[in-house]
């Protein structure tokens, strides 16, 4: 099931009680845990804003697990203007969808950003309860090969950078942008680099401002002349794709930079084809012969054991099973299935239970003693009180 949540700054909140920078609308039955992370994503820096060119407009989807659910999250971040007290403002819409629900939006998340009519730049009215099952319409946009990378950053084969990266093991890549109006079309062109079954794998800010603690963001777009942007450059951390210098030049012969300069995404997923070594002019190879086999030879459990026992000096050989023992893989928390995450946690609360009721049962067995030896110190006072 889906769930909304707009927040902004408003005289009455959702919540009895509630004003300034709150909830002024959600979907009727939204998870506590869940309306409290979406509050938590809903920053944003308008100094940044500055320079004499237009608000910034956030449009992002990052992934969010939340108790035993995993959640994508769409949202549009903006500054709609002064609020109520005359101070300002931000408006911030989320979506989250479950993961059953990506099949209905094939294209990734991007595209639900083309319906003007579902995301909300502005708040005037009273709070809201959002009835359940509201969705975008899903249009991609029409585009024409990598215009605005050749235009932006004077080589369309940036872009294919940024999908290479998410195909060499999802690596994060940030670029500096000098328009923010630029920043959605950039993305959507980058993205066609990326097969439809990985889209919703792709996490991404087109206003990237701050890092989120256990969050992952492998697309950012960072806003020219911002404070952001001038960490980049002082301080460079990963792969940065700037128009003043990025960090590394772009690799010859990639199939993704290839492709994007030639302005056919396809050719990037087009599989190589082996090379054929020619046999015509290469000198015929004598027969091998054959060894004979090394006569075997019976061995008791005695001489095995001398065999195998190290001498002083010498290291201690290790049996060849135990060499080729593969060293376990880290996982990600988002790799794993829900159904196996939720019946680890249930196995986890079982046994959190028993040591609760173990702990419970000690404790009052420790209050039994010392309520008994409490009755017998009083009975033995009374006996002494009485023989005197």
């Amino acid at each position: 099931m889906s769930y909304e949540l707009v927040f902004t700054s408003a005289s009455q909140g959702l919540r009895r009680g509630a004003s300034g920078f709150c909830t002024v609308a959600a979907t009727e039955g939204i998870p506590r845990a869940l309306q409290d992370k979406l509050e938590s994503l809903s920053g944003y820096r308008h100094t940044e804003a500055a320079h004499g060119r237009g608000r910034p407009v956030n449009h992002s989807h990052l992934t969010i697990r939340i108790q035993r659910s995993i959640y994508h999250v769409v949202s549009r971040i903006g500054d709609p203007g002064m609020d109520y007290s005359g101070r300002s403002n931000k408006i911030a819409h989320h979506l989250a969808l479950s993961s059953a629900e990506l099949e209905r939006f094939p294209q990734g998340p991007s595209p639900l950003f083309s319906d003007d009519s579902f995301w909300h730049d502005s708040w005037d009215s009273a709070p809201e309860v959002l009835e359940p099952g509201r969705l975008p319409r899903s249009s991609a946009e029409r585009l024409n090969g990598f215009e605005t990378w050749e235009d932006v950053f004077g080589d369309a084969g940036w872009a294919g950078l940024m999908g290479h990266s998410i195909a060499d093991g999802m690596k994060s890549v940030s670029v500096i942008v000098p328009d923010s109006e630029q920043t959605l079309t950039l993305l959507n062109e980058a993205l066609q680099l990326v097969p439809l079954q990985d889209r919703w794998k792709v996490c991404f800010s087109t206003y990237y401002s701050r890092h989120v603690s256990g969050m992952q963001c492998h697309w950012r777009f960072v806003l020219d002349g911002t404070s952001e942007a001038r960490k980049l450059r002082a301080r460079v951390q990963g792969l940065l794709i700037d128009p003043a210098g990025s960090s590394v030049s772009l690799p010859e012969g990639n199939a993704f930079v290839e492709a994007a300069r030639a302005g056919r995404p396809e050719a990037a997923f087009a599989p190589k084809r082996p090379r054929r070594v020619s046999t015509a002019s290469q000198p015929e190879s004598p027969p091998a012969t054959r060894r004979p086999p090394p006569a075997a030879r019976a061995v008791d459990d005695d001489d095995e054991e001398e065999q195998h026992t190290p001498q002083f000096g010498q290291p201690r050989r290790r049996s060849a099973q135990r060499q080729q023992k593969p060293k376990p893989v880290a996982r990600s928390p988002f790799d794993i299935p829900e159904e196996e995450f939720t019946d680890k946690h249930e196995r986890a609360d079982d046994q959190s239970r028993n040591r609760k009721r173990g702990s419970a049962k000690k404790r009052r067995t420790r209050l039994m003693m010392v309520g008994g030896l409490m009755l017998a110190i009083l009975l033995i006072l009374l006996f002494l009180a009485i023989n005197r």
